[in-house]
């Protein structure tokens, strides 16, 4: 971790241009390391934990690997995602309350139960009259502390169960506010029915519930339809090694 005396080693897209063979090494030390991965789409955070478990244990001839991740990213979502191994996750906890940058995509007239596109698609319409002033004006709003209202589709638990569980299981449970902080939204652009931007936010933010409130807030309803997570703290996903470099870790070249 940043500042700390104790801290993992950080593995980068840099330490693997360097050379490659020492990535999985590293990963495989006692005292572990947190490597920076590019997330690909359509895939779960958890799944990238059991991959790098697989790669772990067929590499140290273990039968099981600790392997963890420091926030989880949706199936849907890309980018930065900071896998932990052995020893190293211990420093998970930390990473959990780092500030994290996102850039979004939102389409408004259309609402999910998921508030993106994994659940199927309501038509609302309204967009008549929706000028870019106004939903300028609409994001705009979302910048500084909040209440905010996790989504029902979300690893959020209850009862010690994701609440996505319950959600496909038709369950309807009203999901507690919670205190969050957007520090920033930059380089907003608005093309109606879609808006992009640049949000900077603290833990526990959900951009899914951004996106759907915006879309309450000009009456339209809205569903994110696209998410990359840039940054974890001072971690950049420009840093973070992407899946074909991952596949060169099982058969290096």
């Amino acid at each position: 971790m940043p500042d700390s005396p104790i801290a993992p080693p950080i593995l980068t897209l840099s330490d693997y241009q360097r050379d490659p063979l020492s990535i999985l090494p590293a990963l495989n030390d006692e005292q572990g390391a947190l490597l920076l991965l590019d997330k690909p789409y359509g895939v779960t955070s958890f799944s990238m934990v059991n991959r790098f478990r697989h790669i772990l244990t067929k590499y140290s001839g273990d039968k099981w690997v600790k392997v963890g991740h420091g926030g989880t990213l949706d199936p849907l979502a890309t980018g930065l995602l900071i896998i932990a191994t052995r020893k190293a996750t211990r420093s998970l906890t930390q990473l959990l309350g780092l500030g994290k940058t996102y850039w979004c995509e939102l389409r408004l007239g259309i609402t999910t139960p998921s508030f993106d596109l994994e659940t199927p698609i309501k038509i609302t319409g309204g967009l008549e009259g929706i000028t870019s002033g106004l939903v300028l004006a609409a994001v705009s709003n979302f910048v500084g502390d909040q209440l905010q209202r996790p989504p029902i589709f979300s690893a959020v638990k209850l009862r010690g169960k994701p609440m996505y569980k319950h959600a496909r299981k038709g369950r309807e449970i009203e999901m507690a506010q919670k205190n969050i902080t957007i520090h920033s939204i930059v380089g907003i652009e608005i093309e109606i029915p879609y808006v992009r931007f640049r949000a900077e936010c603290s833990k526990g933010t959900y951009i899914r519930s951004l996106a759907s409130d915006i879309g309450t807030m000009l009456g339209t309803g809205a569903v994110l339809t696209n998410l990359r997570r840039e940054k974890i703290g001072d971690w950049n996903i420009a840093d973070a090694l992407t899946e074909d470099k991952i596949e060169s870790l099982i058969q290096p070249n």
